[in-house]
């Protein structure tokens, strides 16, 4: 399966506390910077699709405001072990930019 960069933002827009919502083929994704780090996780959380767009984030944590279930940043693991874990796409720094490896299909 051949795989492509899709940019998603320049780094010099990168900040803690950054996010952006966008939807790449069918993905529909966050882009966010938490202390220096970034990540790349689904826009809605898998227990009953409720958005993560302005979810608060403590400890690498990210806690859907919904039903509180917590979902680590790094590893997209339920703390509560309550519904699936969150997907989360591996940031890929090209040049200026950040973005995502796609795999299209054959």
């Amino acid at each position: 399966m051949p795989a492509r960069f899709q940019p998603i933002d320049k780094l010099i827009n990168l900040y803690d506390g950054y996010r952006k919502h966008l939807k790449i083929d069918q993905l529909d994704v966050i882009l966010l910077q938490e202390q220096g780090q970034c990540f790349v996780i689904e826009s809605r959380c898998p227990h009953q699709q409720h958005s993560l767009l302005g979810a608060p984030i403590s400890g690498g944590i990210i806690v859907c405001a919904l039903h509180q279930y917590g979902f680590d940043l790094l590893t997209g693991v339920n703390r509560e072990g309550l519904c699936n874990d969150l997907s989360r796409l591996e940031p890929v720094y090209e040049g200026n930019e950040i973005g995502v490896m796609i795999h299209d299909n054959d």
